[in-house]
């Protein structure tokens, strides 16, 4: 098999310095580092037991024993797998949240709490459409790494019709042990397309939650959709992934809030605390979403997302593009593509994982391995190209 690494376009810029002799210390900078995919560490996370025809949208967590647990929809369904071995094998599938009651379970979300405890979140959406089924988010928790799960919580509910629900939930948990909640939320906005970020909190570990939803942010007349939050690691800012069709297409945005804002105030069309991602500005026609954001153990961002950049300019043919933002989450550049996949297939609804050991595990769900869509991931090691 021929091993092809990947490796991103670097950019290389100068350092200005002070007058004053000081001790040099080497720090890589954004423009310095890059991302090396290794082909062969392509592993298939969804289990071929479930004969599903379709398993996506997966999300991966590090556990504390250092083995990683992994969440995904199966036709419908909540399952999740382990892996034991950084990934190179994966385990059956465990069944979280069944299909049931005319509703799908869909787009999961993990989240390990300070206690070790997790949570997994996801979406009910009906396909027996009735107004006794809501779109709705739930929760989850497990007290053992994820061999079981209990506790189903229905946190919020939307309308029964597929234009007027709420989606892609996503959570954090801050310093003082408070967990935020976002997710996708057009139940507001019966009598337009319009959706915004909406946000829940809970400060006892999940036990209870706010009803009404805090609206993160809102452009009126567009979609921001597609949540992803990351606590940086200087304890003090959060940011929020998103896509957000201010122009034409879906496009990656970057939401912002300190700790001491903490969204007291909605993040509107022209606020300063709403950034385009991108340092090098794609084609507004051309289909760029579902972002999703994580941290380097070397100060800097990465940021997944969706897009057709040379390909053709249908969803159902974006691949996942991946590229690395300084300790502020902005000017997100140096472009890589993790997976190697024909032209005529796809790779959506990504994610990444920021191992302990500083390595980044890329995970997809594609159809282009086999004749239904599955999970997948690839290890890649970041380079310090200085």
């Amino acid at each position: 098999m021929l091993l092809v690494n990947i490796l991103a376009i670097t950019y290389c810029s100068g350092c200005s310095k002070d007058n004053k002799s000081v001790p040099e210390v080497s720090v890589p900078k954004q423009d310095d580092i890059s991302i090396s995919w290794d082909q062969n560490s392509r592993r298939r996370v969804s289990s071929p037991a479930l004969n599903a025809s379709y398993s996506g949208y997966a999300r991966i967590i590090q556990l504390a024993d250092a083995s990683l647990l992994a969440v995904y929809e199966a036709d419908g369904s909540i399952v999740s797998v382990k892996s034991t071995d950084g990934g190179n094998t994966w385990s059956s599938a465990t069944v979280i949240a069944p299909r049931a009651n005319g509703s799908n379970m869909s787009v999961p979300d993990l989240l390990l709490l300070n206690n070790n405890k997790i949570l997994v979140f996801y979406n009910a959406r009906p396909y027996d459409i009735a107004p006794s089924r809501k779109f709705g988010i739930l929760v989850k928790q497990s007290s053992d790494s994820g061999q079981s799960w209990e506790n189903e919580k229905n946190l919020y509910e939307a309308g029964y019709q597929f234009e007027n629900g709420c989606w892609e939930p996503s959570a954090i948990q801050l310093p003082n042990g408070e967990i935020q909640l976002y997710f996708a939320n057009e139940g507001p906005y019966t009598n337009s397309n319009e959706q915004n970020i909406s946000m829940l909190r809970s400060k006892d570990n999940a036990g209870s939650w706010t009803t009404a939803p805090e609206i993160v942010s809102f452009r009126p007349g567009k979609r921001d959709g597609m949540p992803v939050p990351l606590l940086l690691k200087d304890g003090k800012d959060i940011l929020v992934s998103i896509e957000d069709n201010a122009v034409n297409t879906f496009k990656p945005y970057v939401l912002r809030n300190s700790l001491q804002e903490n969204w007291a105030v909605t993040i509107g069309a022209e606020s300063a605390n709403r950034s385009y991602a991108l340092a090098d500005r794609i084609g507004d026609a051309l289909y760029a979403g579902a972002p999703f954001i994580r941290q380097l153990k070397t100060g800097e961002t990465i940021l997944s997302y969706q897009g057709t950049e040379g390909r053709t300019n249908d969803l159902n043919f974006a691949d996942m593009k991946v590229v690395i933002g300084d300790e502020q989450g902005r000017n997100f550049k140096s472009k890589s593509v993790p997976f190697l996949i024909p032209s005529n297939k796809s790779c959506l609804w990504n994610s990444l994982t920021v191992l302990s050991d500083g390595s980044v595990i890329a995970v997809t769900s594609t159809n282009a391995y086999s004749n239904s869509t599955e999970v997948w991931m690839i290890k890649g090691t970041v380079i310090n190209t200085n």
